[in-house]
């Protein structure tokens, strides 16, 4: 056996010669892009970037215009009965506390339904359905009725606390004032709820979105 003699140890065979496999050619820089359609033949484009618009100290217009983005109910408050009825359409309605139950509404400061809301000391929010637009209407106009022909409108009957509840509405809240707060051109009126009005079958409610009704089912409001 051959050794090698400068470690002692056997002699290794000769290791085999190392072959060199050339790396693929990359693609030219310069070489045309394939274009994404022969690839996909049904490309999806992408969404368009939608940019933020931002309104610093917003003036009355801008921000009644940025409330409009947030769609609400509509409602109908009313406060008395008979030639004592007063109605208006109102959106800014919000229930505030289970214990007590107690429901907030605001009603502008110098109109009648805020008069008759501090003399009655009650108040009623109907909810309006589908098919309400023009009810809703009436009573959102400045030349809305009062009294005995405002009832007339609303339908007959009146509810615990005393105010005329609107026929086919979703829901009607009787309400007693509990308390009342300044809120700028508004007054904010908070009452204790006495009693819940519901059809058996409720129809779909009305909504406010963007200066026009719509409702659940509607993509589109129509003014």
């Amino acid at each position: 056996m051959t050794t090698d003699s400068a470690v002692g140890v056997a002699a290794r065979p000769a290791a085999p010669a190392r072959t060199h496999t050339a790396p693929p050619v990359p693609a030219r820089v310069d070489q045309a892009p394939v274009d994404p359609a022969l690839l996909d033949p049904d490309p999806v484009d992408p969404a368009p970037a939608h940019g933020t618009r931002t309104v610093a100290d917003p003036g009355a217009d801008a921000y009644r215009a940025a409330m409009g983005l947030l769609p609400t109910g509509v409602t109908v408050i009313t406060a008395g009965t008979g030639d004592r009825t007063e109605a208006l359409t109102v959106s800014s309605v919000t229930s505030v506390s289970l214990a007590p139950l107690l429901l907030l509404v605001s009603i502008g400061a110098t109109g009648r339904l805020r008069r008759r809301v501090e003399e009655h000391r009650a108040f009623t929010v109907n909810v309006l359905g589908t098919g309400q637009e023009d009810l809703s209407s009436r009573f959102a106009s400045h030349g809305r009725p009062s009294g005995a022909a405002a009832q007339e409108l609303l339908g007959p009957r009146t509810g615990q606390t005393g105010n005329a509840l609107v026929d086919g509405a979703v829901l009607s809240v009787d309400c007693q004032v509990e308390h009342q707060y300044p809120g700028g051109d508004h007054v904010l009126f908070i009452g204790r709820v006495a009693a819940l009005h519901m059809p058996d079958e409720p129809p779909a409610p009305l909504l406010y979105h963007r200066g026009g009704y719509a409702d659940l089912h509607r993509k589109e409001a129509a003014a």
